[in-house]
């Protein structure tokens, strides 16, 4: 004995274990029930083997303690990693998720088939337009671990990485934002079609400061540079200052076409030219009505009809001329009396030279020709030269 306990010897020991383990309870409860009945050396631990090495008990068991944080590499530019997953589905509708490491740019796409083929379709389109990342997250969905799938990243150089499975926290990136959409959606339910609630939360994400993109800025900014205009900018004030144009390169056009500034007022008379014809255009009599900005304007054209012209499709229509006369009037040079023709031949005999008298005026001598005195120099040659665009 052993105070009130008993010692158990060598032989007997394993039997005594499994006796106490019976009803398969925990470390800490089993040495309790052990130190009231029985002892030998080194209990502790010869119980806390045992409850380690039992199947039943650690098929039931719990996690064990988290191991240590081995974050992703902190990315240096947009688009350098992006993470992608599937969310879905709402509806019938699956929905494609694309968060940029960087600036946590989300990019979402509405699909109703998430095969490899499908997939690769909507990043290529995505590629095309931000281009190509340097590292792919995925999670190892069949789509994502496809022959097919593994030849579109090999071949655009990107670096495909895969989560483990079943342990969606090493792609926490798109798995946080597939649980912020989910919400977004129910929350934006019966305010509109789905399209629209998924768009409108879109552009007030990106626009929204985010404290996990650098410096505090909205993923808008840190990914394209600058913000997004939203409804609610509307609640500032208009900027007033003048808009510049780029005069050098106006310059260059009038040179190029020869074009000059035309300009019509309220109540011109003009031409309007009509593309209601697919094959031909025409030009119908129009009036102007107002101006519509520096080179549009409204034109009221036949039965009241208003089209919007640009000035390059209006000529400038003069008043027609009024007479007097009607047209139908018969020519009065019926009623003119005409005196007939002389049949008498006329005399083509020589003319009788008239005689001069002495001291009778004699008729002036006509004046010498004068030559000019102007220098005459040849007109130039015209030479063509082919880099030239005008000559005047």
């Amino acid at each position: 004995m052993f105070n009130d306990r008993i010692v158990i010897p060598v032989s007997l020991r394993a039997r005594v274990l499994k006796m106490l383990h019976r009803a398969h309870t925990g470390m800490v409860r089993m040495k309790q029930l052990a130190r009231t009945l029985v002892y030998w050396p080194s209990i502790d631990k010869d119980i806390e083997n045992i409850v380690r090495s039992c199947d039943q008990c650690a098929a039931v068991s719990k996690n064990p303690i988290k191991n240590t944080l081995c974050s992703w590499p902190i990315s240096t530019k947009p688009w350098q990693r992006v993470h992608v997953d599937y969310a879905g589905p709402v509806e019938g509708t699956y929905y494609l998720v694309v968060v940029d490491s960087f600036s946590k740019w989300p990019e979402i796409v509405p699909t109703t088939s998430i095969t490899s083929a499908a997939t690769i379709n909507i990043l290529r389109k995505m590629f095309a337009q931000f281009g190509d990342p340097e590292t792919l997250v995925t999670d190892n969905g069949t789509q994502f671990t496809s022959a097919q799938f593994h030849d579109f990243c090999k071949d655009r150089g990107i670096q495909h990485t895969r989560s483990p499975p079943f342990h969606p926290q090493s792609n926490g990136q798109a798995e946080r934002f597939v649980d912020t959409l989910k919400r977004a959606l129910g929350k934006l339910k019966g305010e509109g079609n789905t399209d629209a609630s998924l768009y409108l939360f879109l552009q007030s994400y990106r626009s929204s400061p985010c404290t996990a993109s650098p410096n505090g800025s909205s993923p808008a900014e840190n990914f394209i540079g600058q913000k997004i205009r939203t409804f609610l900018d509307q609640l500032l004030p208009t900027d007033q200052l003048p808009h510049s144009h780029d005069t050098e390169m106006e310059k260059q056009f009038n040179n190029q076409h020869g074009a000059h500034c035309r300009n019509f007022n309220v109540g011109d008379k003009v031409y309007v030219k009509d593309y209601r014809s697919i094959n031909t255009t025409t030009w119908i009599p129009g009036t102007i009505q107002r101006r519509i900005g520096r080179t549009m304007y409204r034109v009221t054209v036949e039965n009241n009809n208003f089209w919007i012209r640009h000035t390059n499709q209006l000529r400038r229509r003069d008043t027609p001329t009024s007479f007097d006369v009607p047209l139908d009037t018969m020519d009065t040079m019926d009623a003119i009396e005409w005196t007939p023709l002389s049949t008498t031949l006329p005399d083509r005999s020589p003319p009788t030279p008239t005689p001069i008298f002495p001291g009778s005026p004699t008729a002036p001598s006509p004046k010498p020709i004068r030559k000019s005195t102007r220098t005459v120099k040849p007109p130039p040659k015209f030479v063509m030269k082919p880099n030239k665009t005008s000559y005047h």
